[in-house]
């Protein structure tokens, strides 16, 4: 029991460890540091070698660690960071939310639309009088409340400017 217990308390320790490093990327004028924590997924553009000045579509990735000074990706490419001339972090809060939110989005939208529906080919009789209102102010609030979280974008940087310098512990 002693040895399970023992084990058990190594393979915690090592979890926090592997967990506390992280890349940081530091604003040169505030410097003000946001950190990237290994596991997460990230967006990418490389600078283009090419003299026709081709535009280098955005590449996704999932972080797994670093060596000397590049990012080393979970599909085994290893990206120097030099090459990199823009950044994007996904937000694992938005997404969360996002998945949270889009079936009250659907069902405000459904809402919505059948008091819209039932105002225009109904027209405002005596039963509709309190059911029109009340289908599209609660199909509306709803919409609007839980489409937040779709106007919030990733955080992103962009490298060619030198106003953000990256730094791997």
């Amino acid at each position: 029991m002693k040895f399970f217990t023992r084990l058990c308390f190594i393979l915690l320790m090592m979890t926090f460890s592997i967990t506390d490093a992280q890349v940081q990327i530091r604003k040169f004028s505030t410097q003000k540091s946001k950190e990237i924590d290994f596991g997460s997924t990230i967006y990418y553009k490389l600078y283009s070698d090419s003299i026709l000045k081709v535009e280098l579509t955005k590449e996704i990735g999932i972080l797994l660690t670093t060596s000397d000074s590049s990012f080393v990706l979970s599909d085994g490419i290893e990206i120097p960071i030099k090459d990199l001339k823009y950044l994007e972090i996904e937000n694992k809060k938005n997404k969360k939310w996002r998945g949270v939110m889009s079936p009250f989005l659907i069902t405000g939208i459904g809402f919505f639309i059948k008091g819209v529906t039932m105002a225009i080919a109904e027209g405002n009789e005596s039963t509709n009088k309190k059911s029109i209102p009340l289908y599209t102010g609660t199909g509306l609030a709803v919409t609007l409340f839980s489409s937040v979280p779709f106007w919030i974008k990733n955080k992103s940087y962009d490298l060619t400017t030198g106003d953000y310098e990256i730094l791997i512990p």
